[in-house]
């Protein structure tokens, strides 16, 4: 690299459905409407920048849960239907706009023309296999596919060690019959982290119980030859010891009482650069111009209204106009790339040293909650791309060529309100952890006591109820 080259720039995008085949056809619409907006137009614009001879370099997490789903002929079946129906209430927009509302109208038109696009590519470009298109970027080195517990369960809450090494060991397994090589990296649910600590489960119903040892999270990572995970700013900030100087800029190794089979590396969320993009009260998805997410029309439920004003009663939001929004999310895009290279910049005038700028996001944030934001992500990796002084990099690629020097002690943490666990675990939610304790301890039971029966039948009925505790912890 030349004496110019300030940094690279790290995308994490997680991508997460619950599991909603086969529910009722409102739960069910989660999974299509997300494919619809978000996983479609993605996988678009990373081929569309490959193909413009540009290697996006994004690391993408797609749990288990989700890639199941993908891989489900039902699934498949489902989206056809879904992009049908969307395209026929498209339809019968236009008939009732025509003559009264000329813009709308067209806005109608565009969306038949978006369903009727979206289903192609899925038929067509992607051959109705999207655990393909993903495996054929990772294999070209143009993305890095991580995964996620194996049915998104949150790691700090569960009571026994079995359930989080099991939960590690089948995401793992999935992810590599799905994508055809082990993830080195993975999303820790909710970046949820627990270090090795005496714990008793937090709720009221177990106050006696005495506090027992517990492993960290990082040990059941290395056991499971993952490398890294991902944190918020402030679970770093919470970090021992104090006078380790904590930068979301840096890499670190996770400490902890245990040695590992090999050290695990936690990359550290860019508050700044983050927030500038998640909130809709101050980032980019909450200007007026953009797509209106919640006021919809009539049974097709299709948007024709811009946001406005974020905080305006949805009576009042005013018509949608797409080339205004093109122009914004251009805008947004440039500012973005310009605050990526700032921060890189001044690190590297403070420190002499050419670091790193982490950005993660939900991936339906894009496309499916800020309609525009699927586009956005295009000509910011494009101009990242064009900037010789910046690169943009995969998790493993910055890891391998950096490794991490300084050793952090995590406290246990979440990117939840507060950093801490109170949004999954609370009064109003303790009946329910009460329970997959007490399932935990069952399968634990039944696990030792017929283990080393050769029976298969019994084989079967251990592996179903495994499966059920899987279903109950997600």
């Amino acid at each position: 690299m030349n004496h110019n080259f300030y940094g690279s720039f790290v995308l994490v995008l997680h991508s997460h459905i619950p599991y909603v085949l086969h529910h009722d056809p409102m739960e069910e619409e989660m999974i299509l409407e997300a494919t619809a907006e978000t996983y479609i137009p993605l996988l678009n614009v990373l081929y569309r920048l490959v193909e413009e001879g540009i290697s996006p370099k994004v690391t993408l997490t797609i749990s288990p849960v989700l890639a199941e789903q993908f891989a489900n002929p039902y699934f498949k079946t489902r989206f056809e239907e879904y992009c049908l129906m969307k395209a026929d209430f498209a339809r019968r927009d236009q008939r009732e706009f025509e003559g009264r509302n000329e813009h709308m109208r067209y806005l109608a038109r565009r969306w038949e023309e978006y369903y009727t696009e979206r289903l192609r590519d899925f038929n067509e470009r992607y051959g109705r296999d999207l655990i393909r298109a993903l495996r054929g970027l990772q294999g070209d080195g143009h993305v890095e596919l991580m995964t996620c517990g194996a049915t998104h369960a949150y790691f700090p809450a569960l009571s026994q060690d079995t359930s989080i090494q099991a939960q590690v060991k089948m995401a793992v397994r999935c992810h590599t019959h799905h994508f055809g090589e082990p993830p080195r990296g993975i999303w820790l649910p909710e970046c949820g982290y627990r270090p090795a600590c005496h714990w008793s489960p937090p709720l009221t119903s177990y106050s006696s119980l005495p506090p027992y040892p517990r492993k960290g999270i990082e040990s059941f990572l290395s056991e499971n030859d993952l490398e890294f995970f991902v944190v918020d700013y402030y679970q770093l900030m919470r970090a021992w010891p104090d006078d380790v100087w904590k930068t979301p800029l840096d890499t670190y190794y996770v400490s902890g009482p245990q040695i590992p089979k090999k050290p695990v590396t936690v990359f550290v969320r860019d508050f700044q650069l983050s927030f500038q993009v998640w909130s809709h009260d101050m980032g980019y998805p909450g200007d007026g111009v953009y797509l209106d997410f919640h006021k919809r029309h009539a049974d097709g439920r299709l948007r024709y209204w811009k946001i406005t004003y974020n905080k305006l009663d949805m009576a009042f939001k005013d018509l949608y106009y797409p080339e205004d929004a093109e122009r914004k999310l251009m805008e947004h895009a440039g500012h973005y790339k310009w605050l990526i290279t700032e921060s890189l910049k001044a690190n590297y005038y403070n420190t002499g040293q050419a670091k790193l700028v982490m950005t993660a996001f939900d991936t339906e944030l894009f496309g499916h909650w800020w309609f525009e934001g699927v586009q956005w992500l295009y000509y910011v990796l494009k101009w990242v791309h064009a900037d010789p002084e910046i690169r943009a990099a995969t998790c493993s690629e910055y890891m391998d060529e950096n490794p991490a020097f300084n050793w952090v002690w995590l406290p246990e943490s979440s990117w939840g309100k507060d950093f801490d666990n109170s949004t999954w675990m609370n009064k109003e939610v303790e009946w329910v952890w009460e329970r997959i304790y007490h399932a935990e301890r069952e399968i634990q039971y039944l696990a030792e006591a017929f283990s080393d029966r050769d029976d298969p039948t019994l084989g079967r009925i251990l592996r179903q109820a495994i499966r059920e505790l899987f279903i109950l912890q997600a």
